[in-house]
This record gives C-alpha cells, sequence and structure tokens, in this order.
C-alpha cells in the first residue's frame, strides 16, 4: 500500500504542474509491449484481464479515486487499494457520473493512455468536458513509470533469476536434431516450475544461417538444429507483474574462432553502453557509445540498442530511437538514477548466423549495475 501511496503523490504533483484537476487513465490488456498494459496497475495494482480499465484519479485528495474495471464478471478486489470500484461499462457514462456525485463543473483533465482508447471516445469526452479543458497528459505516468523504486528493481531482478534458469535449461537441452520449439517449451515449462508469472514477449528461439529464417523472431519454428550451428535464445520472466528482458548466443559444437570474436564484440559493446548508463546522459549518447564499438568491427545500422523495462518489456526511456520524430514517446532524453534500461547489441553473418546479447542495468552515478547473474559469454552445447 505504502508503494501505491507514494506513486499517487508524485503524479498528483505532476497533476499539479500542469494545473490538471483529474487524470483519466486507460490501459488495454492483451499485449506487455509499450503502452498497452502498465498505467491502470501502475497506480491501482488491478491488471486488465479482458476489456479495457479506467481509473480517475483527483488532484484533490479529499476526493477518492474510482477505478473502472475491465471486465464485467471477474474482479479480484484484493489487488487493489482502490475501493471505490465500477463495472465495466461506456466511459463516457462513468465520468458523468463521477462529476456529478462529485459536484465537479467544468474541471481541467488530462487522458493518460490515449493510445489504448478509439479517437472516438477521444471526440465524446470533449464533447463532454469540453475541448479547452481536455489535454493529453501520458508524459505524467510515462515519467513517473521510469525512475523505478527498491521495490521494482528487486522484482526486474528477481524476474532475471527465474530467466537464468531458463538459459541454463536450454543449455543442458540443445543438441542437433532438436526443434526449436522444443527449446522453448523447456525454457518455459522451467522459468514457471520458478515462479515466472508470464512471458512479456514470444520467447524467441532461432538458429541456423538462414537471414530469412532468423529474422522471424516472432516465430516459434519447427526447423530441426544441427551441429556447428548458433542457436539464439531472447526471452524474458515476470514477478509480480515486473519485466526482465534477455539474450544469449548458444553453438552446438566446440565454438570456432571467429564466432567467439564476434561474440567478444557484442560484449564490448554492451560493457561500454553500462559504463555510459549514468545519470545525466542522453540515451542517444548511451547509444552511440555502443555504436562506437560495433563499427570497429561490423558494418551495418546498430541504433536503437535499447529501451527501459518494468511492468511492460519495452517502455520508457528508449535508448537510440530519437530518430522517430512524429512520436515524442522515442525522444532523446536524459538518464536519471534508478531507471532501468536493456541494452542489446547484435548482429547477423551469413557464415555465423544471428548473435545477441542483452541485459537490463539499473542507472547509477557509476555506471549501469546489470541486474542479472548470466555470464556474457557464448554458450557451448
Amino acid at each position: 500500500m505504502a508503494e501505491f501511496k507514494k506513486r499517487v503523490k508524485n503524479v498528483r504533483e505532476g497533476m499539479e504542474r500542469k494545473s490538471l484537476d483529474l487524470l483519466l487513465i486507460f490501459s488495454s490488456p492483451g499485449s506487455m509491449r509499450y503502452g498497452q498494459r502498465g498505467h491502470v496497475m501502475y497506480l491501482s495494482g488491478h491488471e486488465p484481464y479482458f476489456g479495457n480499465p479506467m481509473m480517475i484519479l483527483p488532484l484533490d485528495t479529499d476526493i477518492e479515486p474510482l477505478l473502472q474495471i475491465g471486465s464485467a464478471d471477474f474482479f479480484p478486489s484484493q489487488f487493489t487499494w482502490v475501493e471505490n470500484t465500477v463495472p465495466a461499462q461506456d466511459f463516457v457514462k462513468t465520468v458523468r457520473g463521477f462529476l456529478r456525485k462529485e459536484k465537479m463543473s467544468r474541471p481541467r483533465v488530462g487522458v493518460v493512455g490515449e493510445y489504448s482508447i478509439s479517437p472516438q471516445l477521444i471526440g465524446r469526452m470533449r464533447k463532454l468536458l469540453g475541448s479547452s479543458n481536455l489535454s493529453f497528459a501520458s508524459n505524467i505516468l510515462e515519467e513517473e513509470r521510469s525512475i523505478k523504486s527498491e521495490f521494482e528493481i528487486k522484482c526486474i531482478r528477481e524476474a532475471s533469476r527465474i530467466a537464468k534458469k531458463g538459459f541454463e535449461s536450454a543449455a543442458e537441452l540443445a543438441k542437433p536434431g532438436l526443434a526449436e520449439h522444443e527449446v522453448i517449451s523447456e525454457v518455459e515449462r522451467v522459468c514457471r516450475a520458478e515462479g515466472s508469472e508470464e512471458f512479456p514477449h514470444f520467447t524467441m528461439v532461432s538458429s541456423g544461417i538462414d537471414e530469412k529464417h532468423v529474422e522471424k523472431w516472432w516465430y516459434c519454428g519447427s526447423r530441426r538444429m544441427k551441429k556447428g550451428e548458433t542457436m539464439n535464445l531472447d526471452f524474458g520472466c515476470m514477478y509480480k507483474g515486473y519485466c526482465c528482458d534477455i539474450a544469449r548466443s548458444y553453438y552446438l559444437g566446440k565454438v570456432p574462432k571467429k564466432l567467439r570474436d564476434f561474440y567478444g564484440v557484442l560484449v564490448d559493446a554492451e560493457i561500454a553502453g553500462q559504463k555510459a548508463s549514468k545519470p545525466g546522459m542522453l540515451g542517444s549518447e548511451v547509444n552511440q557509445a555502443v555504436i562506437d564499438v560495433m563499427e570497429e568491427h561490423f558494418e551495418g545500422d546498430f541504433t536503437g540498442i535499447g529501451h527501459g523495462v518494468g511492468l511492460e518489456v519495452h517502455e520508457w526511456p528508449f535508448v537510440g530511437y530519437q530518430y522517430i520524430k512524429n512520436d515524442p514517446v522515442y525522444k532523446d532524453r536524459r538518464l536519471e538514477k534508478n531507471m532501468v534500461i536493456s541494452i542489446e547489441p547484435q548482429i547477423f553473418d551469413p557464415e555465423v548466423g544471428h548473435v545477441q546479447i542483452e541485459d537490463e542495468f539499473v542507472v547509477t552515478q557509476s555506471g549501469g549495475k546489470m541486474l542479472s547473474s548470466i555470464p556474457r559469454e557464448i554458450i557451448e552445447c
């Protein structure tokens, strides 16, 4: 409860800076990627299971927040501190009823998670509230969520511990003749047994040197691996709602010198990004530290080497995505203490296949602190 009180207090301070009386906070279920899941859960503890939830957070601490759940018939109330809850219904009806009950006339309202709702709903809200009184305010939650508390860091570290068991199981299982989906099945079985609540993105296993095949990293493949091939494993676990996102490469046989050298470059690049992950550094500067190492040895476009990790596997801040000009979510921003970022250099070579390393790091004054204890080396099977 103390964790949620602190979050609500910080968000209300953001509301006050923007002169907002209310926040309408939306999330969508079904995807644990950026912007689809975390906002309502972050403030209320309620994770959307089916349908879109909404939380109404007033600036006035004497007015009780309201939580509209995403499902009409399933609601475990013990997972939220919010006592004022309503079932799934028309959002505009809920807001109208809230304003009438609290006798609020023409409040200044910020919408958080506008990418989770339809333009038609935004239009209806504007009609209800008045266009001049409605604004988008997702950055309040994005900035708050990007800096992790001690509790959040502990959860990501525990998710990483669980994932380590999955990487170890893949090393024990992988052998010539085994299908990629069989590796996926065993990795997920082991991690479930260790306590992973979910897998925040597809557990991705790709093998061989066919570029068209390894590019289908989201595909659970039936391809059977062969001796003398590279296999890449990129996946994450979830603990108390918090994700990790880690990758390592494997080799079925004795690792050849070229592949070991390739992987050594990736490790050096990740370490360079890790050292640059200090408060005050721009995300683009961390990205450039990785690129500088990569470009000494490889040709290609290595921009976009990382992202924040938390309740969602891809969240704020994004590292090296500042080239996406039309979306403020990806803006270049300065790192702050206790942000958690992923750094994931990777390369495809037609002789060795796809190789990758990825880990999460807490931003500290001395550089990024790695949250997993998985050895930074190619794994020999």
